[in-house]
């Protein structure tokens, strides 16, 4: 059976395998997989070769609290904006973050933003 020069060349370098050690260990493999399987046992196989081996983690987010004040903030400014005969469609988005209207005809989106404070 002929192999591909690379994937040789990968053997020899990962496992420091000689060339004739590295194409008997790919004649190995490639007789393992062609051992005689029932239909289920290939399904079976198949499903091992996919198997997912990411190990589950404990999720670390911190609870969310909400802002208040940036939902009075945002309640400012639908007051401000919303008023004016120009805007139609106000609509918020987001309470703490985001709304959008339009203006003149043409659509806008008033993103509210609060920096982090720097840690020295």
């Amino acid at each position: 059976m002929a192999f591909k020069e690379s994937e040789i060349q990968k053997m020899m370098k990962s496992l420091d395998l000689t060339r004739e050690e590295a194409i008997q260990l790919l004649q190995d493999d490639a007789d393992d997989v062609t051992a005689e399987l029932t239909p289920e046992q290939e399904k079976v196989a198949a499903s091992m070769v996919r198997a997912d081996r990411k190990v589950e983690t404990a999720k670390r987010g911190r609870p969310y609290v909400p802002n208040e004040d940036k939902r009075h903030l945002m309640s400012l400014l639908e007051i401000a904006v919303g008023h004016n005969p120009d805007v139609t469609d106000w609509n918020i988005t987001n309470v703490e973050r985001e709304a959008t209207f339009h203006y003149k005809g043409e659509l806008y989106r008033l993103t509210l933003a609060k920096p982090r404070v720097k840690k020295d």
